[in-house]
């Protein structure tokens, strides 16, 4: 498991025995270490996989991160005000290097968001979807050619 995912369960752990102060201050060495932003109230599932250990990921603690989704460097998923709420990745999303997804917006199961992209609506399962602001360019694409272990052409 990479060092960036234990301190998150180490941080959420904290946060659910009702030691908020040890917490943060586990969220703020992952700052320091990383540079990256995952606090311990947002939920992160089981292999999660960060690119080059999260570096500069910001994570809002009210967004959902499914099981099996990559994350690249430098990635946002943060809050859109006045609108409550946080992204939520489904399972199996994959989203690429400098992408930002800001509001309560669901990224569907198996999609993918290219690199640099501002998604600010919800993206279907299996969609690829990019641009500024980011739109929906295919469906039913196959995950695996987009994925940290896709082979060279």
């Amino acid at each position: 498991m990479q060092m960036i995912l234990r301190l998150h369960r180490l941080s959420s752990w904290l946060h659910r025995a009702r030691m908020g102060p040890l917490s943060r201050a586990v969220d703020g060495l992952s700052r320091v270490i990383f540079a990256a932003s995952a606090p311990g109230r947002a939920h992160i599932g089981d292999n999660v996989f960060f690119h080059h250990s999260g570096l500069g990921v910001v994570i809002n603690q009210s967004s959902v991160i499914e099981d099996d989704c990559e994350i690249g460097v430098h990635v946002v998923l943060g809050g859109r005000a006045p609108e409550i709420g946080a992204p939520h990745l489904e399972r199996g999303v994959i989203v690429h290097a400098g992408a930002r997804i800001i509001g309560p917006v669901r990224i569907g199961a198996g999609a993918v968001v290219g690199a640099n992209a501002v998604v600010l609506e919800d993206v279907p399962s299996g969609a690829l979807s990019v641009g500024v602001p980011a739109v929906v360019k295919r469906l039913d694409l196959n995950r695996r050619e987009y994925g940290h272990t896709a082979s060279p052409r």
